[in-house]
């Protein structure tokens, strides 16, 4: 049967990182659901395929992520240019400095000039405004985007597809361990100190063990072995905190954290994991991403900046909030994971059909 539709899937993917890996399977997925039909190809962005020839394609897709970066932005320009559909499916922004976040949160006028050049504004909002669609992770992404001058109208909200995760199919009894993700960026987050994090980390650890806890140290990427086992050896408490350096799949690590009591976790897409197992999580917020994932959630008050001075005691006050009201945090997950699904769904079900 020969292809009557061509689609290029856009996401750092084939480099281990399991957060952009789950999106483009989540992308899968519901194409598999919904548009089983032969008739449409989807190429992934793999490395080795050039985003900047899409001539061959039909449609492009900018897929989950941290993507709304002007390079990103300069290959959907040209897909348009040649008159192809482009769609925006849940990406967000990242690099917005601490100092402009705060600004955006306290509704006063924002200056992005540090981030961005007015070449790169005109080359949002001319690739945004023309898209076929656009539909972005965050609120805050949302805000910013409204101040490059894009019709707020064209931008729509519809969170990170990873809220479409499913807990286990079978509910394995809590037990009292609190799930520890750490790891690197390699110093690019706010407050620039990784070895700070980390000691608040070992500050945390200690105070949990010692009211009964069990901690496990888990990965999401491959480079953040290194961190997560020195946390192991600084902590030096076999019999109560276990290390596993293993890179499960998504529904593997879903299984595995689902029988935890909390989470504190640094990589952004280990608290999806984490929320989508019914374990509440307090999110290492080290750069802009989290800080909007988690408005778009409604959970902001379970993000502790990891520019804080006193960030110890920030995720102690976040787990107390956590025992008090683990069964509210869940239900406010699930409630937003039923409203942003169909839209995450719907550009997909209405877009790529071939009859």
């Amino acid at each position: 049967m020969s292809i009557l539709k061509k689609v290029l899937y856009i996401g750092w993917i084939g480099f281990g990182n399991l957060g952009d890996e789950l999106l483009w399977n989540v992308f899968k997925e519901i194409n598999k659901h919904y548009n089983y039909s032969t008739k449409i190809e989807i190429v992934p962005s793999l490395p080795g395929v050039d985003i900047n020839h899409t001539e061959e394609y039909d449609t492009v897709i900018l897929g989950g992520g941290s993507l709304l970066l002007p390079g990103y932005m300069a290959a959907l320009k040209q897909a348009i240019d040649l008159g192809k559909d482009v769609f925006i499916w849940g990406s967000g922004l990242d690099w917005i400095t601490k100092e402009q976040l705060d600004i955006i949160n306290s509704g006063q006028s924002l200056s992005l000039e540090k981030t961005f050049t007015e070449k790169d504004i005109i080359l949002f909002r001319e690739t945004l405004e023309k898209a076929a669609f656009v539909g972005v992770r965050g609120p805050i992404t949302k805000k910013v985007l409204e101040t490059f001058g894009i019709n707020s109208d064209k931008i729509k909200l519809i969170g990170d597809p990873g809220i479409l995760l499913n807990p286990p199919a079978v509910i394995r009894k809590k037990e009292k361990t609190a799930a520890i993700n750490w790891g690197t960026t390699f110093n690019r987050l706010y407050g620039q100190d990784e070895a700070a994090i980390e000691n608040a980390l070992l500050q945390v650890s200690k105070k949990l063990i010692k009211s009964g806890y069990k901690i496990l140290l888990y990965v999401v990427w491959g480079s953040d072995r290194e961190a997560s086992k020195r946390l192991y050896d600084k902590l030096n408490d076999p019999l109560n905190v276990t290390y596993d350096p293993s890179l499960y799949s998504e529904e593997e690590l879903i299984e595995k954290l689902s029988v935890c009591s909390l989470s504190i976790n640094f990589k952004l897409h280990a608290n999806i994991l984490s929320l989508a197992g019914n374990v509440p999580c307090i999110a290492l917020g080290y750069r802009f991403k989290v800080f909007d994932l988690f408005q778009s959630l409604g959970l902001e008050n379970l993000v502790v900046s990891t520019d804080s001075d006193t960030l110890a005691l920030d995720i102690m006050e976040g787990i107390r909030e956590i025992e008090l009201n683990n069964e509210k945090i869940i239900e406010q997950y699930k409630n937003r994971k039923e409203q942003f699904s169909p839209l995450i769904i719907e550009p997909i079900k209405n877009n790529f059909t071939v009859d």
